[in-house]
């Protein structure tokens, strides 16, 4: 998808995983709750999307959260969670390169997840 960002600013790590049931009960409802399970980790950039590019990408989807770039990775299919910096997000779209030269990046749009309680 994306060509010639600089790796340099893959400064930071995201944790990539899916919720399962963690063995705890809600007291207030009786029911399993889901925790994150990191699958794998990987360094990440942020990637900053001018208004034109935002308007394009996502409309007027107010709550994106912030696109980060990532090398391609084809195990970024299996997975729907992000967690950084202790903050989880969903993963809302993934624009992956065709993986063919070594020089390529994925972006990945990511949304907070909200929680209630």
């Amino acid at each position: 998808m994306v060509k010639g960002l600089n790796p340099a600013r893959m400064r930071n790590r995201a944790q990539f995983g899916n919720l399962v049931r963690n063995g705890k009960v809600n007291p207030n409802t009786g029911r399993a709750t889901q925790g994150f399970a990191e699958s794998f980790s990987l360094w990440y950039g942020d990637y900053t999307l001018t208004l034109s590019q935002r308007l394009a990408y996502h409309g007027l989807d107010k709550d994106l959260a912030r696109v980060i770039f990532i090398r391609h990775n084809p195990q970024i299919m299996e997975v729907k969670k992000v967690q950084i910096d202790n903050v989880l997000y969903d993963i809302q779209e993934v624009q992956a390169d065709d993986g063919l030269t070594a020089d390529g990046f994925d972006l990945v749009a990511l949304k907070k997840v909200v929680s209630n309680g």
